[in-house]
Parts: C-alpha cells; sequence; structure tokens
C-alpha cells in the first residue's frame, strides 16, 4: 500500500507557483517566420503550462533549434498562480471581451480587483509582441482540467485553426470556444490570427505537464516553426499523444453549455471524465433546483469538480470527416455569399459579415448550413438568430480536414 501511494503521489504536481517574471520562455534565432505566442496559467489552480513552458526554454536553452520566427511564452494569473487557485477576484479568461478592452486601453477599467492589473500587464505584453511580428501570429492557450480524460484541443472554426489542430494527434473540440464569451481565444480569433486552446488532463499530474511539452513542440512543427527532423523527440511526443487519447472522436462538436452561477450550488456528480459517454435524461449533476440532466445522448467535457468556475459542464457529439471536408469545399468557394437567398436569412447591418435568421422561415438545418460554413456564434436576439463566425485568413498549407 506504501508503495502505491508513493506512485500516486508521484503523479502528481504541486499547485502554488511562484515566478520573477511573467516571461517564461522568449526565443528568436533570427530566421524569418511566425510569432508562436504561448499562455499558461490563465487559471491559477492550472500549473502545467507555466511548468511545460519553463521546460521548453530549459531545453532551448541546452539544444538551440534552427526556429523560423520566434517563441514567447508568457504567464496569465501570477497572483492567482501563487495562490493556486483558479483566480482570486474575477476569471482572467473571461475578460477580454470588445467592449471591456477598450476600457482598458481608455484607462476606463479602474483597479477595484488584482485581475485588472493581471489583465493590463499582460494586454500590453501581448500587443507588443504582435506588433513587432514581421508575420503569422500563431497563439497557444494551455490548459487543465478539474476532471481526469484524454487531452484535447479546442479552436474557432476556422481553416486556419483546423491546420494545426489536426495535427495533434488527440479531439478536436469544435463550437465551445464560441460559447463562452471574453475568453482570451476570443481576443485572438476576432482578430484573424490562428487561435488553439489546449487541455491537457487533469490539473495536478504530471502526465498533463508532458501532454502540454508535446503540445508546444507539435504546434512549432505544424506551424513551420521547426522541421520534424529537428525535433529530437518528435516521435516519442506524437506517441504520447496519441495514445493519451487512444480510441477517442477525431472531431467533436458542442451541442450543449450548462452555465453556473455563483449561488446555483451546482454540484457535479462524480465518475464523469472528459468525453464520458451519457444518455439523454441521465442524471448528471444537482443544483438549487434539483436534478440536472443530460440533455441529449453525446460525450461529456469539462465537468465542473473544483469551486471556482462558470461552466457545469458541456455535451458534445462526434462529427464525420465527411463533414469536415465538405465545409472545408464549401468555404473556399464563399457560398456564405449565397446564404441572403435561402428564404428568412438576411444580412445583420450591425455586424459585418454576420447573418440574421427568421426561425419561423428558417427552419429546414438553418444551424447546420451556418455550421459547414463556419457560422458557429449563434445568439437569439429580438426573435431572430443571429449568426457570425471568426475571420478567415488563408491556411499556409498542412493538415487537411
Amino acid at each position: 500500500m506504501e508503495a502505491l501511494a508513493a506512485e500516486a503521489e508521484d503523479r502528481r504536481i504541486t499547485q502554488g507557483v511562484h515566478l520573477e517574471s511573467r516571461v517564461l520562455c522568449d526565443y528568436d534565432s533570427g530566421r524569418p517566420g511566425p510569432l508562436f505566442l504561448i499562455i499558461g496559467g490563465m487559471h491559477g489552480n492550472e500549473p502545467s503550462g507555466v511548468l511545460a513552458a519553463q521546460r521548453l526554454a530549459e531545453s532551448l536553452r541546452e539544444s538551440p533549434v534552427p526556429l523560423r520566427g520566434r517563441v514567447l511564452a508568457l504567464a496569465g494569473n501570477l497572483g492567482a498562480l501563487r495562490a493556486g487557485v483558479r483566480f482570486l477576484d474575477r476569471d482572467l479568461n473571461r475578460m477580454w471581451a470588445a467592449r471591456e478592452l477598450e476600457d482598458v486601453r481608455a484607462g476606463r477599467d479602474g483597479d477595484a480587483h488584482a485581475e485588472n492589473t493581471e489583465r493590463r500587464e499582460l494586454l500590453t505584453a501581448i500587443e507588443s509582441a504582435i506588433r513587432t511580428a514581421p508575420g503569422r501570429v500563431i497563439f497557444l492557450d494551455l490548459h487543465s482540467t478539474s476532471a481526469d480524460g484524454a487531452p484535447f484541443s479546442l479552436i474557432g472554426d476556422t481553416l486556419a485553426n483546423r491546420e494545426i489542430a489536426l495535427r495533434y494527434p488527440v479531439p478536436v473540440i469544435l463550437g465551445l470556444e464560441e460559447r463562452v464569451e471574453g475568453a482570451l481565444l476570443e481576443y485572438f480569433g476576432e482578430r484573424g490570427h490562428t487561435s488553439i486552446g489546449f487541455e491537457a488532463g487533469e490539473h495536478t499530474r504530471k502526465t498533463t505537464v508532458d501532454c502540454q511539452e508535446a503540445c508546444i513542440w507539435v504546434t512549432l512543427i505544424a506551424g513551420g516553426g521547426l522541421e520534424e527532423s529537428a525535433v529530437p523527440r518528435a516521435r516519442e511526443l506524437y506517441t504520447l499523444l496519441r495514445s493519451s487519447a487512444a480510441g477517442l472522436p477525431g472531431v467533436v462538436e458542442i451541442r450543449h453549455r450548462h452555465h453556473v452561477d455563483p449561488d446555483d450550488r451546482f454540484v457535479m456528480r462524480p465518475g464523469f471524465d472528459n468525453f464520458h459517454a451519457v444518455q439523454r435524461g441521465e442524471l448528471l449533476a444537482s443544483d438549487r433546483e434539483g436534478d440536472v440532466l443530460a440533455p441529449e445522448d453525446g460525450l461529456v467535457l469539462l465537468p465542473l469538480y473544483q469551486g471556482q468556475g462558470q461552466d457545469g459542464f458541456f455535451v458534445g457529439r462526434e462529427v464525420r470527416r465527411f463533414w469536415l471536408r465538405l465545409s472545408r469545399v464549401l468555404r473556399r468557394l464563399h457560398l456564405e455569399l449565397l446564404l441572403p437567398i435561402l428564404p428568412g436569412i438576411r444580412r445583420n447591418p450591425e455586424h459585418a459579415g454576420g447573418f440574421l435568421a427568421d426561425p419561423r422561415i428558417a427552419r429546414l438545418w438553418t444551424v447546420e448550413i451556418f455550421h459547414l460554413l463556419g457560422y458557429r456564434k449563434c445568439r437569439p436576439i429580438a426573435g431572430m438568430l443571429q449568426f457570425s463566425r471568426r475571420i478567415e485568413r488563408p491556411p499556409t498549407g498542412g493538415a487537411r480536414a
């Protein structure tokens, strides 16, 4: 029993990370190429991304590589990382909506809570790096989960994002980024940059750090910064990710998000890992209103097993590769230009590139058609459905959907 306990302890990492600087790694070999901007620790109880970036920095110091471009890795919420909690006053990863950032730049955000200072410093560092980047920006946001389960990536559904994410041998999640308001991924996505979130496993497992490190190296390869032959452990890294997600679907789309307010008294039932298969009506959790049931058959993602957070769980379903290939063709043909000729659909005069759909008229496959064309952000407004999508910048080659 003592040996088993020691082994279990060895698989854990300690929360509470003390950093001298927000900059974890800054490496530039002088060759032209993308800016790889990596952030770990946006949530302070998720130290694995920080530790993985520190490993990267150490590796690059000991064995320089012929990188094309620049790697800049930053720590997110320094105060929360020191305390080992998700956030101190407010979730830093829900503070990046455009309207809020306008206030930050205008000096109207105030100093009411700790995360205001964190956001201001992080925004300055991010925008300075982007301003001096000569070419493509590839953003990687490293996270971990309160539940056990396989690693996965999550993206806004653009072809440029798919180009990178489909190179990871782990599931790709579509539609989650669009359902969460104010995330840092939204900041990069709204500006047309390639942006990928990576959830590497349970917060405290050492294997989570290993998967974060593997993800970083694979991103450098997939994004054109390194040849695979320049990474001695490349085969090992791919094998680690592939084995961690063995048997899981390649692509999953989010169908449902269960929002949680602080006074909901939400409690997730034990035993749900990421990608746990559930059936409609299955008991998943409880709150002050009673039982919380699965809204449909699917796979549970990000079940909430920590005190802080607004996402109780998500439910998704597998997407067949045929539909990804079809959507890729449709987007390259720019068939979104034909959407206004469909009954009940018109352009949104208040949102460039967006559309409004009247659900009383456009009732047949409306959501599915918009999803194929990349319009995964859907909001009800004045009896209409408002659809929008991230800016599509042409991929530069790589994986095909």
